[in-house]
């Protein structure tokens, strides 16, 4: 489900057009996701289109995996490279996060950051990205 919302295909912008009606868009939710999910979920997700709020099922698929994985204690973190990422990083990452449990790691390739990496875990990030240092030494001589 998460791939078909998040994806900018047809779908994506049909949940997202106003001048289609959320009996419309609950229909169409039901015959795609009724097998495939329980009725709880379809209830919410009909719940989510009738206040309107389609447009935030992403941000909310996204959230409910943190919560899920909390609540299983796991450590839930993204990591931004420029290139990718050499599995000897990958599994230092994960042993730093959360010495004694379970890493969900997300893995993103950003070619702005120049070099190095940003690990954003819950509410707190690290940037250790060379953008980063670059920025740093022009603010330190004001340039």
């Amino acid at each position: 489900m998460e791939t078909i919302i998040n994806e900018k295909t047809d779908f994506f912008n049909l949940i997202n057009n106003p001048t289609i009606s959320h009996r419309e868009k609950a229909s169409l939710f039901k015959t795609i996701f009724e097998v495939k999910l329980n009725s709880t979920t379809m209830q919410f997700l009909f719940l989510v289109l009738k206040k309107g709020r389609e447009s935030l099922l992403g941000d909310i698929i996204e959230k409910y995996k943190h919560l899920h994985l909390r609540a299983l204690g796991i450590v839930s973190a993204e990591v931004i490279t420029a290139n990718q990422m050499p599995n000897s990083l990958r599994d230092s990452i994960k042993s730093k996060l959360n010495a004694n449990g379970e890493v969900y790691l997300t893995e993103k390739i950003d070619k702005s950051i120049l070099g190095g990496f940003i690990i954003n875990c819950g509410d707190q990030q690290y940037d250790a990205s060379v953008r980063n240092k670059l920025n740093n030494v022009k603010r330190a001589f004001k340039i």
